[in-house]
């Protein structure tokens, strides 16, 4: 799948004259014009790849454009915070995440929205794992071992992160303050680039989303520990999770698709209802789980109840481990 930074046009059979996609939709109806779905991480990560998805799906269904934008920033806050304050008319969406929608409230004290008050939840779109992977160099095959060098070398080692708040750097830290151990953070601007880097050996392991380090760990260039999951998961029944050594450490990096609080009900109905029947399609749940994560459909008050339960819960973490930024 391609990846970039800017604007992506995915339609159906949508003709392009002079820059402007030249499609005619009833007026009056929902969608009459280009939905935009703002990614807030980087192109080419889990969540960019489930919002590329859903976007395509929808405009299959509506036979209209659906617009993917990646805004970056302040672990998914510059997307959610220019999406809080667009138009509350269903033109404007956000695939949000745990960062961006329960992280963040706790990690930064400036936040310029309110993950809860500013948003109407749509529906939980897809739930999956993070992976503790480690470059080759590092002298562990398994997460006790991990933490018994851990505990020997305090702070040689490096991990990166995709950003300050992020769920990599959260759930980093909950191992940090669960083991007793110490490293170094180095935050990253998105997977991709973090990847690289722990491929390279500049850092030395990190949690990252499935699909990028399930890739690499099959590929010989890192190696993979265990997962965040309360089971192991299907495709991967050879990776232990990490709760098999250190119980109860379980994680789940999740994306929902969310509106700006005021957005019509109907409006608010047809999506959800749009994205619930994708997400049943048997195509959507073996893609989705292709990728390391879960099709996971949630009516709209269910999802409203996740996200207060997700906030509430990493609140917690972000305080035990003092990952609270200054500003």
């Amino acid at each position: 799948m391609s990846t970039f930074n800017r604007r992506q046009f995915i339609g159906c059979g949508i003709a392009m004259a002079g820059g402007v996609p030249a499609l005619s939709l009833a007026q009056g109806s929902y969608p009459s014009r280009a939905v935009t779905i703002v990614v807030p991480l980087s192109a080419g990560g889990v969540t960019d790849v489930v919002a590329r998805y859903v976007a395509q799906k929808l405009s299959e269904a509506w036979k209209a454009p659906v617009v993917v934008e990646n805004k970056l920033g302040a672990g998914g806050g510059v997307g959610a915070e220019y999406v809080a304050k667009a138009a509350p008319d269903g033109y404007t969406l956000i695939m949000g995440t745990v960062s961006s929608h329960a992280i963040n409230a706790s990690v930064y004290p400036n936040l310029r929205y309110d993950n809860l008050r500013d948003f109407e939840p749509i529906s939980l779109v897809a739930a999956g794992p993070n992976m503790l992977v480690v470059h080759p160099s590092v002298p562990v095959k398994t997460v006790a071992e991990l933490v018994q060098y851990l505990k020997s070398h305090p702070d040689k080692l490096s991990y990166g992160s995709t950003g300050v708040g992020t769920s990599t750097h959260v759930l980093a830290e909950l191992f940090k303050m669960t083991t007793g151990t110490s490293m170094l953070h180095v935050p990253y601007k998105g997977s991709s680039q973090m990847m690289a880097d722990l491929i390279a050996g500049q850092v030395q392991l990190a949690f990252d989303n499935m699909p990028t380090a399930l890739a690499q760990a099959r590929a010989g260039k890192v190696r993979a520990l265990g997962i965040s999951s309360a089971e192991r998961w299907p495709d991967t029944p050879d990776i232990p999770t990490i709760a098999e050594t250190l119980p109860g450490f379980v994680a789940t990096s999740w994306q929902g698709l969310f509106a700006p609080r005021g957005t019509p009900g109907d409006v608010l109905r047809q999506l959800s209802a749009q994205v619930q029947r994708i997400l049943q399609e048997p195509d959507t749940v073996r893609r989705f789980q292709e990728l390391g994560t879960r099709a996971s459909g949630m009516p709209m008050e269910q999802f409203r109840q996740f996200v207060r339960d997700e906030t509430e819960r990493w609140a917690a973490v972000v305080k035990k481990a003092g990952a609270r930024t200054e500003g």
